[in-house]
Parts: C-alpha cells; sequence; structure tokens
C-alpha cells in the first residue's frame, strides 16, 4: 500500500490508506468528519487539541473533524493505518450510537486493545478494506455497519458514566480552536495574520503568543501550512491548470503561486505533481 504525507479524504464518502507521517510532521492533519488512526508498528506523538498522546502499536487514536491534530514525533519504523469518514456516512455510523460515546471519545480519543481485542481490530481492518476494495451492490451499507461495528465494540468496553461533563477549556485554548477554525474556513483567500487575529479580537501579538505556547509555531506558518496542503490536494486531485488553481486560491498570477510554492516546500509545482 503506497503511504501518503497528507492524508485526505478527497470527494470520496470513506477513504483508506497507511502513512508515515514523515511529511505530516508539525502540520496539523486533513480530517474527515470522524478519523481513525491506528499505529501498526513503530511509536509517535501527536498533539490532539494540545495534549500530547504516545501511540504504540495497536493503539487507535479516534479524531473528529475540528480536533487541531498535529504529529509530533514519529519512530523510524512508525507505520498506520487511517480510515477517513466523510459527514453525510459518519451521520449514518452515529445513528444508532449511544450519544455519551461521542464525549467520551472527545475527552479521550486514544484507544488501546488488550488481549484477543488485538486480533479483532485487525481482522476489522482487513475486513473493510476488503469491503472497499471489492464490495461493490451493498458497499455502503457494509461499510456503515462496519464502522457502527468498531464503536459499538468501543462503546462496550468503556464506562460511559465516568464522563467528565465539568471540563473547562481556557482562554487561550478556545482562541487558539478557533483560530484553527477560521484558517481552515479562510485560508483559501486569506493569509494575512491580521485578518485573523481582526476575527478573534486580539492582536496579531497575543495571537503569536498563543499559537508559540499550544501549537509551537507562528501564525503565519500555520496559515502557510494549510494553504499548502490546500494546493497539495489540488495538485494530486484533481485535473485543474496552474492558474486555475491560482484563481481558486487568490493568489494574483501563477508566477507569485510558483514561487510561494517552491519557497515553503522546496519543490516546483510540476514536479510535485508529477
Amino acid at each position: 500500500m503506497n503511504y501518503t504525507p497528507d492524508i485526505s479524504l478527497g470527494k470520496e464518502k470513506l477513504a483508506l490508506g497507511e502513512s508515515n507521517f514523515y511529511q505530516s510532521l508539525g502540520y496539523p492533519l486533513r480530517l474527515g468528519y470522524t478519523s481513525l488512526i491506528v499505529c501498526l508498528e513503530g511509536t509517535s506523538v501527536v498533539s490532539v487539541n494540545f495534549k500530547n498522546y504516545l501511540l504504540k502499536t495497536n493503539d487507535i487514536l479516534v479524531l473528529a473533524e475540528d480536533n487541531i491534530t498535529v504529529v509530533q514525533r514519529v519512530s523510524a519504523d512508525f507505520r498506520a493505518f487511517y480510515c477517513l469518514v466523510d459527514r453525510s456516512l459518519a451521520a449514518e455510523v452515529a445513528f444508532d450510537l449511544p450519544n455519551q460515546l461521542f464525549l467520551f471519545l472527545h475527552q479521550s480519543p486514544l484507544c488501546r486493545p488488550h488481549g484477543p481485542e488485538v486480533a479483532l481490530l485487525h481482522g476489522w481492518i482487513t475486513q473493510i478494506k476488503h469491503i472497499k476494495n471489492t464490495c461493490t451492490t451493498h458497499q455502503h451499507i457494509m461499510l456503515r455497519n462496519s464502522l457502527q461495528n468498531f464503536f459499538l465494540k468501543i462503546a462496550e468496553g468503556v464506562s460511559l458514566t465516568e464522563i467528565n461533563l465539568e471540563h473547562q477549556y481556557s482562554r487561550k485554548e478556545l482562541l487558539c480552536w478557533k483560530f484553527w477554525d477560521l484558517i481552515s474556513q479562510h485560508s483559501t483567500e486569506q493569509r494575512n495574520v491580521a485578518f485573523y487575529a481582526n476575527k478573534l479580537s486580539i492582536t496579531p501579538y497575543y495571537l503569536s503568543q498563543i499559537t508559540k505556547d499550544f501549537l509551537n509555531d507562528s501564525p503565519k506558518d500555520l496559515i502557510d501550512r494549510q494553504v499548502i496542503l490546500e494546493i497539495k490536494v489540488l495538485l494530486r486531485t484533481t485535473e485543474l491548470s496552474i492558474k486555475q488553481i491560482a484563481d481558486r486560491l487568490y493568489f494574483e498570477d501563477t508566477s507569485y503561486l510558483a514561487r510561494y510554492f517552491k519557497r515553503q516546500t522546496g519543490i516546483t509545482l510540476t514536479a510535485f505533481r508529477n
């Protein structure tokens, strides 16, 4: 299976693959509405909403689209399976699941199977890949049922009554969340830090302090990284011309887009696409 440096759902309802995330280090991941990451071998440190989690073999991360998820470190042998689910399919999957499960997973996204659960996990991965790659007539229903079984198995093994309903986030955490949400919404047309600071009713300097505290990076670098991810997705998953990409992302011309991409990545647009 091919590794992908930037996981992406594209236009699919469900995307499966493997990645070592090496080229995504320090980049907020592009997630589906619901996403699963399973460590197949090696170790990784992943930050989810400013909290670091150590992923070891067979560990599972359950992530939502609005999670700020950054791969901080990976071992040389790290390899992970990912499953990205779009909003419509995720809504069908969630329909029969206990509501408290989602709050539990928001607070505790790391799941660690034990004993016979490990074999069940790998069997599930084999099954869902088989459904995605070979089944056609009833694929949608089979994928929905497979994902429901996965989440119900998690619900079966946790105490949903222990959910911390009193968890409070600091103002800085909330601002950081809002900043990342704004980047997701506006980075295709706005690359100026002042725009985001104004939206948050804070100064660019204060925004810089917050992002350095929680994300170890400047606001400008975070904006640029998201823009680069958008460009890469358009280059790899569409037939749009360079001019069309420049127009879509509000670059004044193709030369500026080319210089911007080369400065950020070290390679040309054509080299990346090919």
